[in-house]
C-alpha cells in the first residue's frame, strides 16, 4: 500500500477530533479532566499513523487497525520506531494482547493504551538505556491482567495504572525510584505488591485497592523512603507492613481505613520521623502499635477511632506534642508518654474508656483541653516528677478524669518528701543533729515529734536553703520518733508520717 502524507492544520485537527481523543490535563479529586491535543503532520501506513522525529526515528500516533493481537513493528517504512505516542491506542475496543520487541523504544507516551477495555495482556521488551512511560498510559485497561514491562523505566507516572480493575498483582523493580500520583488507584482486584528497592510513592498511588493484602519485601529491601498522602487508604484487606524499611515520613491518612489491619511494628523503621494526620484513623481491627525512637512528629487524629487498639509503645525520646485526637475513642488500657513530651493537645486520649493508668513525664508543661476527657476508667497516674512539678502543669478544661486519679510520684533524681539520710549526736549538750534530701519546690520546712499519740509540729520555719536541723538540750536516755515535713504550694505534706519517721535517742 502506497504512502500518503497528510497534512493537517491546526483548525482541521481541532474539527476531526472526537470527544474520545482527549488526554488528562489535571486530576481534580480523584477524576482525570481531559484536555485536547493538537497534530502536526502524520504519514499512514499500513495500520499505523506515525510522525517522523527530528532525529529521523518515529514515533506512532494512531493504531488504524482491528485486529485483537497487534505486534508493534521495530520499523515502519524503514525507519526506527521509538516512540509510542500519547493517545496512540487510546480507546481501541478489539485489541485484547499487544506485545513490543525493539531496543529502540524509549517512549510509551501519556495515554498511549488508556481505556482498552479488551486488552488483557501486554508484553514490552527493550534493551534502552531509558524508556519512559508516560501518565494514564494504561490507565481503564479495565481487562488487563497479565503485564510484563521488561523495558528501563525508573518511574511509573501519575495514573499509570489507574483502574485496571482485573489486574491482580504488580513487581516493582529495583530501578523504580516513584510511583506517581493515582498511579494505581482504584485497582480493585489487585493482591499483592511486591518492592525491590528505594521508592518513592505518591499520592492516593494505591487508593481503594480493597483487595490489597501483602506487601511484600524482595530480599528484606522494601526501602520505601516516602508514602504520600491517602497512598494506601481504604486498601481494606491489608493486614500488615514490611516488618523493616528506610522509611522518612508517612504522609496524611496515608493509610486510612485499612480495616484489617491488626498490627503495626515500626521499631525497625529507623529513618522513620514524621507520620501525618490521620495516617492510621479507622482502621478497626488494629490492636498493636509500636514505634521506633527516631519518631519527631505525630499527626492529629493519628489513630483515631481504633476502637481495637489496645497497646501502644512509643518510644521515641525526640517528641514533643502528642497532638489533638491522636489516641481518641481507642481502646488502650494503659499507655506511658515519654520523657520530652511538653504538650498533650486537645482531646489526645478523648473517650478512651478502657484508659485505667497513664504516665506522664516530668517534660510535660501543658496539659489541653479535654486532653482525657471521658476516660471513664482513668483511675491511676504515675508522674515522673515531683509534687511541685505536677502542680505547675497548666491543665486545660474538663479533664477530671485525670485530676481525680490517684497519683503516685516515680521521681529518680528527687524526693516527693524530705528523707533523713544522717543523725548526729552531741552528749555534752544531750543534742540531736538531723540532715536530710531537699524537696523541689518546698518552701519551708518542718520538725514534727510524735508525743502522745499524734504528731506534733515543733519547729516549721526552716528555710528551704537549709536542710539540718539542730534540737534543742534534751533529757539523756529518752527516745523521739521524729519527722522531717516540707511544705510545698502552700500546703504541708503529711503522707506516710510513720513510715517517713525516725527514732533518736538522747545521749
Amino acid at each position: 500500500m502506497s504512502n500518503r502524507i497528510m497534512k493537517k492544520t491546526l483548525a482541521s485537527a481541532l474539527a476531526i477530533i472526537s470527544a474520545a481523543t482527549f488526554v488528562p490535563g489535571s486530576v481534580i479529586g480523584t477524576t482525570i479532566v481531559p484536555t485536547a491535543i493538537t497534530a502536526s503532520a502524520e504519514v499512514v501506513s499500513g495500520n499505523y499513523t506515525y510522525e517522523e522525529l527530528s532525529d529521523g526515528t518515529i514515533s506512532i500516533t494512531k493504531y488504524n487497525g482491528t485486529e485483537s493481537k497487534v505486534e508493534i513493528p521495530v520499523k515502519i517504512d524503514g525507519k526506527t520506531v521509538t516512540k509510542i505516542g500519547n493517545q496512540a491506542f487510546m480507546g481501541n475496543k478489539n485489541i485484547t494482547e499487544v506485545s513490543c520487541t525493539n531496543d529502540s523504544l524509549t517512549s510509551i507516551g501519556e495515554f498511549a493504551f488508556c481505556s482498552c477495555t479488551s486488552l488483557k495482556t501486554v508484553n514490552f521488551y527493550s534493551n534502552a538505556s531509558k524508556t519512559t512511560i508516560g501518565r494514564g498510559a494504561f490507565a481503564s485497561c479495565t481487562s488487563l491482567d497479565d503485564i510484563d514491562l521488561t523495558v528501563n523505566y525508573d518511574a511509573i507516572e501519575e495514573g499509570t495504572f489507574q483502574r485496571c480493575t482485573s489486574l491482580p498483582c504488580f513487581y516493582v523493580k529495583s530501578e523504580v525510584k516513584y510511583i506517581g500520583t493515582s498511579a494505581f488507584q482504584g485497582c480493585t482486584n489487585i493482591k499483592k505488591l511486591s518492592f525491590h528497592g528505594a521508592t518513592s510513592i505518591g499520592k492516593k498511588a494505591f487508593y481503594e485497592c480493597e483487595n490489597l493484602s501483602t506487601i511484600e519485601s524482595i530480599d528484606n529491601d522494601a526501602n520505601f523512603v516516602d508514602i504520600g498522602d491517602y497512598a494506601f487508604f481504604g486498601c481494606s484487606s491489608l493486614s500488615e507492613l514490611p516488618s523493616k524499611s528506610e522509611l522518612k515520613t508517612i504522609g496524611n491518612s496515608a493509610f486510612g481505613s485499612c480495616t484489617a489491619l491488626t498490627k503495626l511494628d515500626l521499631h525497625n523503621y529507623s529513618n522513620l520521623t514524621s507520620i501525618g494526620n490521620d495516617a492510621f484513623a479507622n482502621c478497626k481491627l488494629l490492636e498493636t502499635a509500636v514505634f521506633p525512637e527516631s519518631l519527631t512528629t505525630l499527626g492529629k487524629r493519628t489513630f483515631a477511632n481504633c476502637h481495637a487498639l489496645k497497646n501502644v509503645e512509643l518510644n521515641s525520646k525526640k517528641l514533643t506534642t502528642i497532638p489533638q485526637a491522636a489516641f481518641a475513642t481507642t481502646g488502650i488500657t494503659s499507655f506511658t508518654i515519654p520523657e520530652g513530651v511538653t504538650d498533650i493537645d486537645g482531646a489526645a486520649f478523648y473517650t478512651c474508656k478502657s484508659l485505667t493508668k497513664v504516665t506522664l513525664p516530668k517534660s510535660v508543661t501543658t496539659i489541653g483541653d479535654k486532653a482525657f476527657g471521658a476516660c471513664t476508667s482513668l483511675k491511676n497516674v504515675v508522674y515522673n516528677g515531683t509534687k511541685a512539678q505536677l502542680a505547675a502543669i497548666a491543665v486545660g478544661s474538663d479533664n477530671t478524669a485525670l485530676t481525680g486519679a490517684a497519683i503516685t510520684y516515680n521521681n529518680s533524681s528527687a524526693s516527693t518528701y524530705p528523707v533523713v539520710t544522717n543523725v548526729l549526736y552531741n552528749s555534752q549538750y544531750h543534742q540531736f543533729q538531723l540532715t536530710w534530701t531537699p524537696v523541689d519546690g518546698a518552701q519551708n520546712y518542718g520538725i514534727a515529734v510524735y508525743l502522745a499519740g499524734r504528731w506534733k509540729v515543733q519547729t516549721q520555719n526552716i528555710a528551704a536553703s537549709n536542710t539540718t536541723f539542730v534540737s534543742p538540750k534534751l533529757t539523756p536516755g529518752k527516745s523521739y520518733k521524729v519527722v522531717v515535713a516540707a511544705k510545698v504550694n502552700g500546703k504541708w505534706d503529711t503522707s506516710n508520717l510513720s513510715k517517713r519517721a525516725v527514732t533518736v535517742t538522747i545521749k
